[in-house]
Formats: structure tokens, sequence, C-alpha cells
């Protein structure tokens, strides 16, 4: 078979996406973590966990599991007791890396905002990994500026391109060029909004390795929706040595006029872009 005939998917973020890591399977995880409550990950089998933190009793999770390289894992898992709940859901996301034995947490919920309440909050802490016969680390993950002027273009599948402009603390900027399967299957979905730029945060996990976040909640609280997607969180751990990232979505899209939860595991390949003058020194209107 011609490879260029062989079926892929179409418009898609996962056609690139790493299969699901088994390898943490069997091992137990004592997190250190900044905030003064231990936190414990105990991988029960390929997509199973317990998980509590210090002084609760354990419960079970499905994981679903990634890598940035090789010592270094995306983890997250959704409450079990939240899935039912369509605005009320909540989702704990790792950075477990094994070769400097830290780890970055994300405790992401929705319902907490009485007037949006699918906007996805994401807080953030750090620690280490306990190891026996071995002093806890000094340094830890942290957030950075050191991205800052960044501009990739990620390729998610053969056909879909973005492009990414990492200009501010705060802020990213997305755009595409005319051949992505975006401009066809979305067209502009910031039609209803004056620029594309979107809440953000930067996070370095080691040399060449970050962790980007970003969460669409402008888009949720000015078009609500009348948009698709409904304020996803989207994290990506991008190795800037081997240029891919992957990542995990958390939120709420709108399938057949109904709104149904999101949280997909993507994958994309990346190269530096150079993009207009106009694109990257627009100003943010969102901000004063």
């Amino acid at each position: 078979m011609n490879l260029k005939e062989y079926p892929r998917k179409g418009y898609s973020i996962d056609q690139f996406t790493q299969p699901h890591c088994t390898e943490l399977m069997g091992r137990s995880f004592h997190f250190v973590m900044d905030g003064g409550v231990d936190f414990y990950l105990k991988f029960t089998g390929k997509t199973t966990v317990e998980w509590n933190a210090e002084g609760e009793e354990p419960k079970t999770a499905v994981y679903e599991c990634l890598k940035g390289d090789d010592t270094t894992y995306l983890l997250d898992y959704d409450l079990t007791e939240t899935l039912g709940q369509l605005d009320k859901r909540v989702n704990h996301f790792f950075i477990i890396d094994l070769e400097q034995r830290l780890v970055t947490k994300a405790v992401c919920t929705m319902g907490y905002n009485p007037r949006f309440p699918f906007l996805v909050k994401s807080e953030y802490e750090f620690g280490a990994i306990e190891t026996e016969g071995c002093e806890l680390p000094l340094k830890r993950h942290c957030f950075t500026g050191e991205m800052l002027g960044t501009r990739v273009e990620w390729h998610w599948n053969t056909e879909m391109i973005t492009q990414h402009s990492y200009y501010s603390p705060a802020f990213y900027r997305i755009t595409w060029p005319k051949s992505s399967s975006a401009v066809e299957k979305i067209g502009d979905p910031f039609e209803l909004l004056p620029a594309s730029d979107e809440i953000a945060q930067y996070i370095k996990i080691k040399d060449k390795m970050y962790l980007f976040s970003l969460t669409e909640e402008i888009m949720e609280r000015i078009v609500g929706d009348k948009c698709q997607f409904r304020s996803n969180n989207m994290n990506f751990l991008q190795n800037y040595d081997r240029m891919y990232h992957v990542g995990r979505t958390f939120g709420t899209v709108k399938r057949n006029d109904e709104l149904v939860p999101c949280r997909t595991l993507f994958g994309a390949f990346g190269n530096p872009v150079k993009l207009d003058d106009d694109f990257l020194n627009a100003d943010n209107p969102f901000t004063v």
C-alpha cells in the first residue's frame, strides 16, 4: 500500500499521540509537597491507581500516562466520585520527574464559579519525590519566563498545524497557516472575539523541557455556549531537545448540540516558525 493512502484520522489532535504508558505499574510514590500536605500514588494496574493525601484513606481512579522523555511522565486522572457531574468534575494532573526526583501537581476544578460553571481552575504545587536513602532535593520545578519570545509551529496530524507565540507570562497567542485543516474544519474560532490571546502559565521542568498550560477562559466568559469548546484546560509537556510535546485536555465540548466531558490525550511535533510582525506585536485587548 502507498503510505500516502494509508487510512488516518481526519481532523484530530491525537493522531500523533504516544500510546498510553504503563511503565509505572507496580510502583508507589511519596510526594513531599511544598504546601505541607504530602501525597501518595500507588499504581495497581496498567490503567488503575490508588491515591491519597496524607491522613486520608486511599481512593481509586483510572489514569492516563505519557512520556516527555525517558524519565519524565505526564499523568492525570479524573476523581471517580465527580465523573457523573458534568460541571463539577475534578482532575488531578502530575509531572513526575524521576531524573531530578521532583514532581509538579495540579488540581483542576470545575463548578467553583457560579456564573461560569464550566470554567476550569488549575492550582499548581511543587514538591520532591521521597526516595529511601536519599536526601530530598533542594531544587524544584518552577514558574518561568524563559519561554517568552518563543514561537513554534505544531503539527498535530498530517493536515492540522497551529502556530503559537509565547509572548507573556500570563497569556499566549495562536494562529495557523492557510494550509492547515483547522481553516476548513473550524474556520475562524475567534470571529466572536477581538483576538486569540488566552490565559497561560509556564513551568520549567528541566533544561529544554517546559510545561505550558492554557485555559480557554476568555473564550468561555465572552462566547459561552456559542463555542464548541467550553473552557478546556490544555497541558503541554514540551520537549525542545526532541521538538515534540505530549499533553491532555480537561474540559467540556459540544457534540451534536449536547455538552459532554472532554479529556483527550494528544501529541505533536514542532518546528520554529517566523510569524508576521502585525500578529506578534498586536495589543492584547483583554488587558489594561
